[in-house]
C-alpha cells in the first residue's frame, strides 16, 4: 500500500453516516481529503475538525450530486487546486423504498442519478488520474440488497446490483494498471436513529446483523487497501451471502418480500 504522502482521497456523501466514518478513519491514517456532500450538512465544520485533529489537508465541496454537472465540477476543482488523487470512494447514495406505482418521479431520478450515474461518472472522470499513481484505489458502495431483487425496495436493489456488476467488471479491466477496484456490499449499517428505527421494524434478523458505521468503515478500508474485490462487513452477512447462493430463487423472493413489506 502506498503511504498517504501528498495524495488525496475523495469521499462522496462525507458529512454523515458511512461517509463521515470513512473521512474520519482516512484522516486518522494520515490521508489528505477532498470531501463532498450536500450544502447545509456540516461539511465545513467536519473538515475543520479533521484538519485540527489529524493534521491533514482537507478540501470540501458542498454540492448536490444528483446535478448532472456536479461530478465534472469536482474533477475541475481537483485539477485547479492541483490535488493528486489516489483514492476514490463513491459512497453517496439513497435508499427509497415502497411499492412500484407509489414512487414520485423525483425519487426515481434521485435513486438512479445518485446510486448509479454519479458513481459511474466519478469513476470515468478520475480513472486517468488514478492510473498515474503507482498504487490507487476505488471503493464503490453497494448494498447486500444488490445481490438479489428486493420487493418493496425494487429500485434501490436494482441500482446497487448495477454498482456490484460495474465495479467487478472494471476491476478486471484495470487489472495490471495499479488501480484496485473494490465493491462493498454491507447489510444494515447503524448511522442514525432513523435508520435504527427502520432496522427494528425489520425484526430480529436485521437487528442481529447490524454493524456500526465506524466499525464498517475500518473493515472496508482495511480490505480495500489489501486489494480485495468483494467486501462484505460482518461475519453473519458473509454466511448469509453463502447461504443465499444455495437457496432456491423463489424462496429468496418470499423471504425478502415478507421482510420489507410495509416498513418503508
Amino acid at each position: 500500500m502506498s503511504g498517504p504522502g501528498s495524495y488525496y482521497a475523495i469521499v462522496t456523501g462525507a458529512s454523515a453516516g458511512l461517509g463521515r466514518a470513512f473521512a474520519g478513519e482516512l484522516a486518522r491514517r494520515g490521508h489528505n481529503l477532498l470531501l463532498v456532500s450536500l450544502p447545509g450538512t456540516g461539511l465545513p465544520e467536519l473538515s475543520d475538525r479533521l484538519r485540527g485533529q489529524d493534521n491533514v489537508s482537507v478540501h470540501c465541496i458542498e454540492t448536490d450530486l444528483t446535478r448532472r454537472e456536479a461530478p465534472a465540477e469536482i474533477a475541475g476543482y481537483a485539477r485547479e487546486q492541483g490535488l493528486e488523487v489516489n483514492i476514490l470512494i463513491n459512497n453517496a447514495g439513497i435508499g427509497h423504498g415502497g411499492e412500484i406505482g407509489e414512487y414520485s418521479d423525483a425519487a426515481i431520478d434521485e435513486s438512479v442519478f445518485l446510486n448509479m450515474r454519479c458513481a459511474t461518472l466519478m469513476t470515468n472522470l478520475f480513472i486517468d488520474e488514478l492510473k498515474r499513481r503507482e498504487r490507487a484505489y476505488i471503493l464503490n458502495l453497494g448494498s447486500f440488497g444488490g445481490f438479489m431483487p428486493m420487493p418493496y425496495k425494487s429500485i434501490y436493489s436494482a441500482t446497487k446490483s448495477y454498482v456490484y456488476h460495474f465495479s467487478l467488471a472494471i476491476r478486471e479491466e484495470l487489472r495490471g494498471t495499479g488501480v484496485s477496484v473494490s465493491v462493498a456490499m454491507p447489510g444494515p449499517v447503524l448511522t442514525n436513529n432513523k435508520v435504527m428505527e427502520r432496522i427494528n421494524r425489520q425484526g430480529f434478523l436485521a437487528r442481529s446483523n447490524v454493524i456500526e458505521a465506524e466499525k464498517a468503515a475500518v473493515y472496508m478500508l482495511d480490505r480495500m487497501f489489501s486489494g480485495r474485490g468483494l467486501i462484505i462487513p460482518r461475519r453473519t452477512m458473509r454466511i448469509a451471502y453463502s447461504a443465499g447462493c444455495l437457496l432456491p430463487f423463489r424462496v429468496l423472493m418470499l423471504i425478502t418480500g415478507r421482510l420489507f413489506r410495509g416498513i418503508n
